[in-house]
């Protein structure tokens, strides 16, 4: 029986985890608020089948955020914004899948292929 419990709170820890990326961000100026777009990016992109990241892309982009002036401080809340973030949106897309447009499919499409081009900036 206690598995039923955690069953219960699934579904909660989903409707939970749906803002998570704009409460763990701190804003988009922030280092955290920049790795929590790029993963909410890169998961909807994987969902979507419009490109998946690189093996080295989050160290790149914090690589990319010293290099703008962050604070060790900084880059350990991004790395925990990104995987706090991926994570939720891997549990939400299980849980609920979303449907992609055509057009979110090319627009994710060119926006990972600016991630892959080490282009963590522009939208």
């Amino acid at each position: 029986m206690p598995l039923l419990p955690a069953l219960r709170a699934l579904p909660l820890a989903c409707l939970l985890a749906l803002p998570l990326g704009a409460c763990v961000s701190g804003g988009a100026d922030t280092s955290a608020g920049r790795a929590a777009a790029l993963a909410t990016t890169i998961s909807r992109a994987s969902a979507c089948k419009a490109g998946a990241p690189q093996r080295s892309t989050l160290d790149r982009f914090l690589a990319g955020e010293a290099a703008r002036g962050a604070s060790p401080e900084q880059l350990a809340a991004a790395r925990s914004a990104y995987v706090s973030v991926s994570e939720a949106e891997m549990v939400n897309h299980a849980a609920r899948p979303r449907p992609c447009a055509a057009a979110e499919r090319a627009a994710l499409k060119e926006r990972m292929g600016r991630i892959r081009a080490g282009q963590f900036d522009q939208p």
